[in-house]
């Protein structure tokens, strides 16, 4: 659990101890000054469909702490973004800490696309997370950034990959079901058309650097 105000610098220095990938997306947020004043929560809280962190935590089932006057509540931050720049936040509430489930077992990965490496706002942005057993995709986790009007899990092509073998035609078959989850627009960064074959070859870079490190 990580409180709302703590700065992206502090954070990223927290969370490499657990997903690493996750420290590596946020290195690229914006530049160190950006990174000692912007926080967690704001990245959430404007429900910017290109904030990095944003796909990562849903991804990671991540649930949001809000607070009000007198009374304290837990949503989890799939239900959070409701349209472009809108949530289901209340004038008289506000986010007081974020709740990011460790998931020791599973493969976690996430890649940013953007046009410079550094200090750069994402074209597309994608985050996995699996369980695998024996070979088999037990619970697959996938979302991403800069592909609606809000970051978004790409549940159709979650449920194709569930207990499904790990194997390339596996994530060839479920690549297309991303079109059903995702309506990209374009604009100065990308067209829509690039958007969405990208978002199909993370998932299959995901598939390669998986099978990669079962190798070494």
């Amino acid at each position: 659990e990580i409180g709302a105000a703590t700065p992206l610098i502090k954070f990223e220095n927290k969370i490499k101890k657990y997903y690493s990938d996750f420290y590596s997306v946020l290195k690229r947020y914006g530049s160190v000054q950006i990174r000692n004043v912007g926080t967690i929560g704001g990245n959430i809280a404007t429900a910017s469909p290109i904030g990095d962190s944003l796909p990562i935590l849903l991804s990671l089932n991540a649930e949001i702490l809000i607070e009000s006057f007198n009374e304290r509540k837990i949503l989890p931050i799939d239900n959070f973004f409701i349209d472009y720049r809108k949530t289901k936040l209340k004038k008289t509430e506000f986010i007081r800490s974020i709740k990011i489930p460790l998931f020791k077992k599973n493969i976690f990965k996430a890649f940013k696309i953007s046009k410079r490496f550094d200090d750069d706002i994402s074209s597309v942005c994608g985050s996995f997370n699996f369980k695998i057993n024996n070979n088999k995709i037990k619970e697959a986790y996938i979302a991403y950034g800069g592909m609606a009007a809000v970051p978004k899990r790409a549940k159709a092509c979650e449920e194709i990959l569930k207990n499904k073998p790990l194997t390339i035609n596996t994530f060839d078959q479920a690549k297309n079901y991303l079109e059903k989850d995702l309506s990209p627009i374009g604009d100065m960064r990308a067209s829509k058309e690039y958007r969405l074959e990208i978002a199909k070859n993370l998932l299959m870079k995901c598939f390669v650097e998986i099978n990669c490190k079962k190798l070494t």
